[in-house]
């Protein structure tokens, strides 16, 4: 009896798995045909690149502020016991451009903006809202999906250059203050070592590509909310680690390819 239940449970788990990679493959396919089959609504797409954007800098500068400093006081402690403190701003810098600024900031936006939007969506569907707008011919894809994913894309490079920036400099200040680094010579060895692939790679690469992530799953997700409150919970939750699951993965891959 516990071969079938095993292999029963297998096979809806694999089914329900190919259904809502199809569902998302639509979902997706819709969303991008609206570019060309739909007015574009700049202003809406504005508005969320405002709040997307301008209201997540406050915690994407918070979080790598930290991030810089902690990782810049741990290295400059290991290197500067083997005399190596002369390269600290290189591989500070690495760290920062290369993984640890994109990867932090997609990390924030999923939390904060990527949960906002499927409990908005969600709480739309459940209320009925979205049958609403398709009754009165208004499409959801045109009027909600695509101006949230558009403002994810557009928004995440920008947000991916604030975060690098911030760290990079925050692993500056603790190198000079708690081990009496010179500024001169981290600049120096981060401009010398570092090419134009590490500073835009992450922005230009995977700043896009994480906004994208961001913005489908989170708009598919809340478009898929089941009814009632709890309905809505496992939306934001399934948003959330959906996403983050799926940026650790890109992030590998991306960074293999590109590096």
């Amino acid at each position: 009896m516990t071969r079938p239940d095993i292999a029963t449970r297998l096979g809806t788990s694999i089914f329900t798995s190919l259904d809502w990679m199809g569902r998302y493959a639509l979902h997706v396919w819709e969303v991008i045909r609206c570019l060309w089959t739909q007015k574009i609504r700049f202003r809406h797409i504005f508005e969320q690149m405002y709040r997307i954007g301008v209201l997540s800098l406050p915690i994407v500068f918070t979080t790598l502020m930290f991030v810089g400093m902690v990782f810049a006081s741990q290295v400059s402690k290991e290197f500067i016991k083997v005399g190596a403190g002369k390269i600290i701003g290189a591989i500070v810098g690495f760290a920062i451009w290369r993984e640890l600024g994109p990867l932090f900031a997609g990390v924030v936006v999923a939390a904060r903006v990527g949960a906002a939007i499927s409990t908005e969506i969600a709480a739309m569907k459940v209320t009925e809202q979205i049958d609403a707008l398709r009754s009165m011919a208004i499409s959801p894809f045109s009027n909600l999906y695509l101006p949230r994913l558009l403002a994810l894309i557009l928004m995440m490079p920008i947000l991916i250059i604030f975060a690098d920036v911030v760290g990079f400099f925050s692993g500056m200040l603790i190198y000079k203050t708690l081990f009496h680094g010179n500024i001169n010579a981290y600049m120096n060895s981060a401009l010398h070592l570092l090419n134009s692939l590490d500073i835009y790679a992450g922005v230009l690469y995977k700043g896009p590509v994480f906004g994208f992530i961001i913005g489908s799953f989170a708009t598919f997700i809340g478009a898929n909310t089941k009814a009632g409150a709890s309905g809505i919970g496992w939306s934001a939750t399934t948003t959330v680690v959906s996403i983050l699951l799926t940026i650790f993965i890109v992030n590998f891959f991306l960074s293999y390819i590109i590096f």
